[in-house]
């Protein structure tokens, strides 16, 4: 008897193997159609054909790209520009002949108080972030199993509905809800994490919204099919393919939290002052306008950084997704 339930213990054991073995080919096989059978490497011709720019140029897509790339340039790129000449250049006693001059950067980096500034912001940046992934992760689970389309756009519209509200408006009604409930709270780290929370987290849950939406579900239904518990199941597949969405709302509310000047005014009571705020004293209130580019050139390349870092994270949960989702399905059925 031993011996026949030995017997019948391997062949179970191979059947999961076979089974595993099949899911994966099929799995890799719809992951990448595009990609040639041979083992040889692809050549110059190959990549140049199914290049990105290739392919947006056979669609014809440049004359609709047009109008938002002259808006860029615009807009975005040629202020940007502006903003990092005038923080390389200094004034001289002639008000039309400038000079190169890193003095401003100098100025800056032995300027603790800024400094401490720029690193608190980056600091209320990262903890209203994570606090947005914490609440928006579970809305967006929520919105992505909803069977009914009808009601799922419905709520879609009940959380996007915010961002079209002016961010006025709505900073100026929490301050007025904080003045009424916890008027002593105005002008601490808990109103000011508060305020960047409830102004950024459609931000967040957008794009997570997206990722689980989009995401393979076959993986999730075969691992459950096989035995794995809902839990299991659910951070081995669902958590690693939406974490491409969850740092891209991470990011967002990085960016745009680190960079909130409504927020510190109206939240702040005056109390707390980053460096959003001292950006605008050197811009507005005061004549050095270079050295506020020179913080403003600071700020964005450690923002830039921590977008790098957010990228590189990304891109290991996308490409390592394939090559760990074997072991990963035989962790979740074996557990």
């Amino acid at each position: 008897m031993d011996a026949l339930k030995d017997k019948k213990i391997i062949e179970d054991n191979s059947t999961k193997e076979n089974i595993f073995e099949e899911i994966e080919a099929v799995h890799e096989e719809l992951n990448n159609p595009d990609e040639p059978k041979s083992s040889k490497p692809p050549g110059l011709f190959y990549k140049l054909k199914n290049s990105k720019f290739v392919s947006r140029a056979s669609q014809k897509t440049w004359p609709i790209l047009l109008p938002f790339i002259i808006v860029m340039i615009f807009l975005i790129i040629l202020p940007l520009i502006g903003i990092v000449v005038y923080s390389i250049i200094q004034p001289t006693n002639n008000s039309l002949v400038f000079k190169l001059s890193l003095e401003n950067f100098v100025k800056l980096f032995s300027d603790s108080n800024i400094m401490i500034a720029m690193l608190l912001s980056i600091a209320y940046a990262l903890v209203a972030a994570f606090c947005c992934v914490i609440i928006g992760y579970p809305i967006a689970y929520i919105m992505a199993q909803l069977k009914s389309k009808i009601l799922a756009k419905n709520v879609w519209v009940l959380v996007t509905m915010p961002i079209w509200i002016s961010m006025l408006l709505k900073v100026l009604g929490l301050q007025t809800l904080f003045y009424v409930l916890a008027p002593t709270a105005l002008g601490t780290p808990i109103a000011i994490i508060i305020g960047m929370v409830y102004m950024f987290l459609p931000f967040c849950i957008t794009p997570i919204y997206n990722s689980l939406e989009s995401s393979d579900k076959s993986q999730l239904l075969a691992a459950k099919d096989l035995g794995a518990s809902n839990s299991k199941a659910f951070f081995q597949f669902t958590l690693r393919q939406s974490m491409g969405g969850v740092l891209a709302g991470f990011s967002l509310v990085i960016i745009q939290a680190a960079t909130s000047l409504i927020v510190i005014r109206y939240l702040g009571d005056g109390k707390i002052n980053l460096i959003a705020s001292i950006i605008e004293s050197y811009f507005f209130k005061g004549s050095n306008f270079g050295y506020g580019a020179a913080i403003s050139v600071v700020l964005a390349i450690l923002i830039g950084l921590l977008m790098l870092v957010m990228k590189l994270i990304s891109n290991k949960f996308e490409g390592g997704s394939t090559k760990k989702w074997k072991g990963s399905s035989r962790q979740a059925i074996s557990q």
